[in-house]
């Protein structure tokens, strides 16, 4: 769905967390029809802190829902007039999770995902004009902003702070103004801008209607590995073991020594790799048809299937890290993971990749795998 414009390892070498990346007509196929947008208003509780109404500040939940009976339980729910009324005077509505709702969204985070190597989720913003949402404000993850109806200006700006952590708030520094404009554009229909961590942006909508879904990646940062590697390794150095009122600066030092030899040990970032993965619960597709009517004979050659970002084969083990325990790989099942290395493929360029004679056995390894969350199916038009 998504035309990135650049191979990933181009894409990590030249711009991930180095610079902003602007790519027209990213999207692909069809657009995102608004009728997928009120079913998700209609599936969700308007209530924060999923979904937001902003306008200068955010909006009490009053001004736009009213609290209704349904089956005996009180419920809230928009309040038709008053919220369009409030979206037509400026407001932006935000969704956050928007792909817990939206099947374009979910496989737009699952795109982006599989193209970073790390977790992404999606937030959706809606205007009709207006001031916009935050105000001048920088990120603690980086930011995929595709653009899915009418059109958006964006102004970017170079990080004061560069590199932030979760922990950090651009709000302490709203104040500096010495950042330096370095992308002004407006996203159409179809547009997608990346823009790293710690970068200033400013999002402003233009007139008429715009749905961007800004995908938020949360790559693992050299802090988190340390941190892990304090928790889980740095324990078995004695000299880190001593109490800190009896321990002397040897002590430290070799504390500290302990913990830089586990740092930078292959196995120990492999281990953390492994360990990232295993609990990661990235959501995909349910496939209710395939799974429990049509089977493996449902799937077509122009189904494409990729693997879930959160996993990632060993080059020489027999299991893959699923949901907190391990799933072994038969030898089949193991060359499909490994043939989707690089990117998904359609289902027929994976049986000609693999042989043309596993045809029958390609489409059931699949549809197991997809069963374990290992591999995402995406349907082709029917």
């Amino acid at each position: 769905m998504i035309d990135f414009g650049a191979p990933a390892d181009e894409f990590r070498e030249r711009y991930a967390a180095r610079a902003p990346y602007f790519q027209r007509l990213a999207l692909r196929g069809a657009p995102f029809e608004w009728a997928e947008l009120d079913a998700a208003l209609q599936r969700v509780e308007p209530t924060a802190p999923i979904v937001q109404l902003f306008n200068g500040g955010q909006l009490p939940e009053e001004r736009y829902t009213d609290v209704v009976v349904e089956l005996g339980s009180p419920r809230r729910r928009l309040a038709k007039a008053r919220f369009y009324a409030e979206l037509k005077t400026g407001a932006t509505l935000v969704v956050n999770g928007f792909e817990h709702y939206s099947p374009t969204a979910l496989r737009l985070c699952a795109e982006v995902a599989r193209f970073r190597g790390a977790p992404a989720v999606g937030n959706a913003y809606l205007s009709i004009g207006g001031r916009g949402t935050f105000g001048r404000h920088w990120d603690t993850h980086d930011v995929f902003a595709l653009q899915l109806v009418g059109r958006k200006r964006w102004q970017v700006f170079a990080p004061t702070f560069p590199l932030p952590l979760g922990m950090h708030r651009s709000e302490a520094s709203r104040a500096d103004t010495s950042a330096a404009l370095v992308l002004d554009c407006v996203l159409e229909t179809g547009d997608m801008l990346y823009v790293p961590r710690g970068w200033w942006h400013h999002v402003l909508p233009q007139e008429g209607p715009s749905l961007h879904l800004s995908v938020g990646s949360y790559a693992p940062t050299v802090h988190d590995y340390v941190s892990w590697a304090c928790a889980r390794h740095l324990p078995a150095a004695l000299a880190a073991r001593r109490s800190l009122d009896a321990a002397s600066a040897e002590d430290v030092d070799a504390a500290i020594e302990a913990l830089r030899a586990a740092v930078l040990s292959g196995a120990t970032r492999a281990e953390f790799e492994s360990d990232a993965a295993s609990r990661e619960r990235s959501r995909t597709e349910l496939h209710t048809e395939l799974h429990l009517a049509l089977g493996a004979e449902g799937l077509e050659p122009g189904d494409v299937i990729g693997v879930n970002t959160a996993h990632r084969l060993d080059a020489t083990g027999a299991e893959i890290a699923v949901r907190g325990g391990r799933l072994r790989l038969h030898p089949l099942a193991r060359s499909i993971v490994a043939a989707l290395g690089d990117g998904p493929l359609s289902l027929e360029a994976l049986r000609v990749g693999l042989g043309n004679g596993h045809g029958d056995e390609i489409r059931a390894a699949v549809l197991e795998l997809a069963e374990h969350d290992v591999l995402t199916i995406v349907r082709a038009a029917r």
